[in-house]
């Protein structure tokens, strides 16, 4: 089991990543992991708190490490102590505390709480979420196309998301960041996918651990790449063909 520590060298390893791709400009971008059950974190006297506008009593007593408000992505490895925040959830469920010294989580939060909160359903022991703004896809996302014929033409672009993302991925339409009600759809979208597009705004990925939450980031962004470079090639989006769809699915090995 992995410790904070471990924990925050990993999402400071993949936020690098993410700065190098070119996706996380300024303070774009927010990563979360959720803890396995028996991860104590104790925020101290007198913590910060997030109270939540409703409770979320799956998540009571279960420990989140969390980038901070404000924080760059491309300074998280020197940033990693003052930057990436353990955060501790109420016994109620009602509040998220961390360290009075410390700075608050991404404004975000809100969405990774909710979204974690669908893990103990799936059998996981812990959760990670990586958000970013990748640029094929906020170009891709911006299209006046309905969001059901994008998710078709992206789930089609790309043989590896029949393959590994077996759930697929779900549009929402363009809606205020930061709040709770962009959280409540974002959690209903990933009951059903494993990358949630906010439209002309960024990816979303959750994974059971972080590795496979970007890696859902990664080919999704590299769909739309092959799209807009379809596009631009031969004047529409091509993709795998039902046939071909058809073929993926029935050679793929089975669970």
């Amino acid at each position: 089991m992995k410790n904070l520590d471990d924990t925050k060298f990993d999402i400071a390893e993949v936020a690098s990543h993410l700065a190098r791709m070119g996706w996380s400009e300024a303070n774009a971008g927010n990563i979360s992991v959720l803890m396995p059950r028996g991860t104590v974190f104790d925020p101290g006297e007198n913590p910060n708190s997030y109270h939540l506008p409703e409770p979320v009593q799956v998540l009571a007593g279960r420990t989140l490490v969390i980038t901070a408000t404000g924080s760059r992505f491309r300074r998280l490895t020197r940033d990693i102590n003052t930057q990436i925040i353990p955060l501790t959830i109420s016994e109620r469920g009602t509040a998220a505390l961390w360290p009075s010294h410390l700075p608050g989580p991404t404004s975000e939060i809100g969405t990774h709480i909710q979204v974690h909160s669908l893990s103990p359903d799936m059998g996981w022991k812990g959760s990670a979420i990586v958000h970013t703004h990748s640029t094929k896809m906020l170009t891709l996302s911006s299209s006046d196309l309905p969001g059901e014929m994008l998710q078709d033409a992206v789930e089609r672009a790309h043989p590896e998301i029949s393959i590994l993302m077996k759930k697929g991925l779900a549009f929402l339409d363009f809606a205020p960041p930061g709040t709770w009600d962009l959280g409540r759809k974002t959690m209903e979208r990933f009951k059903n996918a494993n990358a949630v597009i906010w439209r002309k705004h960024g990816i979303l990925g959750f994974a059971e651990n972080i590795e496979m939450a970007c890696d859902y980031v990664e080919m999704t962004e590299k769909a739309a790449e092959i799209l807009l470079l379809e596009k631009s090639a031969f004047g529409n989006f091509l993709g795998l063909k039902d046939r071909e769809l058809e073929q993926l699915q029935n050679e793929l090995p089975q669970e």
